[in-house]
C-alpha cells in the first residue's frame, strides 16, 4: 500500500486510541456501538467499529455477537475534517456527506471522542 493509498482516517483512528489509553473510560463514554465506513471516491476503503460497552476502538465490523447501534458513513476527508473540528457532523449530513443509519442520538456522543483531539 502505497502512501498515497492510506486513509488519512487510519491516522485519526489511531490518535483517537492514544488519547484512549490516555484516558481509561473515554470510549465507555460513547456507552454504544457506532461503526464508521469511510470511503474514498463513494466507495468504503476500511471500517472502524467504536464499542462503547467495551471500552475498544479497532479496524473492521463489530465483533461476532457485537451489533451496531450505528453505522456512519462519511469521506476519508471529511472524516478528517469533522475529527480535527475543522467540521461538524450535523453540517456534514445536512449536505448529504455523512450519512448516518441507525440510531441518530447516539452518533451525538461521539462529540466526546472528537473534543479534545480537535486541540490537534
Amino acid at each position: 500500500m502505497t502512501k498515497e493509498d492510506q486513509l488519512q482516517a487510519t491516522v485519526a483512528f489511531a490518535e483517537i486510541n492514544k488519547r484512549a489509553d490516555s484516558q481509561p473510560g473515554l470510549i465507555k463514554k460513547v456507552n454504544a456501538v457506532i461503526v464508521f465506513d469511510v470511503t474514498k471516491d463513494g466507495k468504503i476503503q476500511k471500517s472502524w467499529t467504536i464499542d462503547g460497552k467495551q471500552g475498544t476502538l479497532y479496524e473492521g465490523k463489530p465483533k461476532e455477537g457485537t451489533t451496531a447501534q450505528v453505522t456512519i458513513t462519511v469521506d476519508d476527508n471529511d472524516f478528517v475534517d469533522l475529527a480535527s473540528g475543522k467540521a461538524n457532523a450535523p453540517s456534514l449530513f445536512a449536505k448529504g456527506k455523512l450519512k448516518v443509519k441507525g440510531n441518530v442520538m447516539l452518533a451525538q456522543k461521539l462529540s466526546t471522542l472528537f473534543k479534545e483531539q480537535s486541540k490537534l
